[in-house]
Parts: structure tokens; C-alpha cells; sequence
């Protein structure tokens, strides 16, 4: 349960910052969480592609850290991808 959670405040946090750097598509993704998480690339990758969002898509390298960060907590230490030009 926590871990959905979780994926949904990453999922929304993701949103957030692509929309504010106006990214259209995300290429890779890093992103730390705790070291009891099961998050993982393959269920942020099944969590993403439920939400049928074009940002997000088979070519999204997600790189996924385990450290010790709070339990309900992920740090997304960076963002790549192809944004507008406006």
C-alpha cells in the first residue's frame, strides 16, 4: 500500500517538472527511494504506462536508487528529456 503511494506521488512529482520545464518527453529518469521500497524501475514503468500519459513511454530510461531516505520518501536527483520550444 505504501509503496502505491508512492508511486503516484513520483508519478505526480514527474508531471510537475516536466510541465514547469515544459519537457513533451521524458528520456531518463533517476530517482531514489528507501532501501526497504519495492519501487522499482519495472513497477514505475507499470505504474507509468497504467496512466497512458505520451510523456512517458518505452523509450523512458528510469533509474532506480535505494538508499536511506525516509520510508514514504523518493528524491528525484534528475530529469532528462526533449521539450518545446516555446
Amino acid at each position: 500500500m505504501h509503496d502505491t503511494f508512492l508511486n503516484e506521488r513520483i508519478y505526480e512529482a514527474l508531471l510537475e517538472l516536466c510541465q514547469k520545464n515544459k519537457i513533451l518527453k521524458l528520456n531518463k529518469v533517476n530517482i531514489v527511494v528507501n532501501m526497504d521500497s519495492h519501487i522499482s524501475e519495472n513497477s514505475l514503468r507499470e505504474y507509468f504506462g497504467e496512466r497512458n500519459n505520451k510523456i512517458f513511454g518505452n523509450w523512458t530510461e528510469i533509474i532506480v536508487e535505494k538508499q536511506d531516505v525516509g520510508k514514504l520518501n523518493a528524491v528525484i536527483k534528475s530529469i532528462e528529456g526533449e521539450s518545446s520550444n516555446e
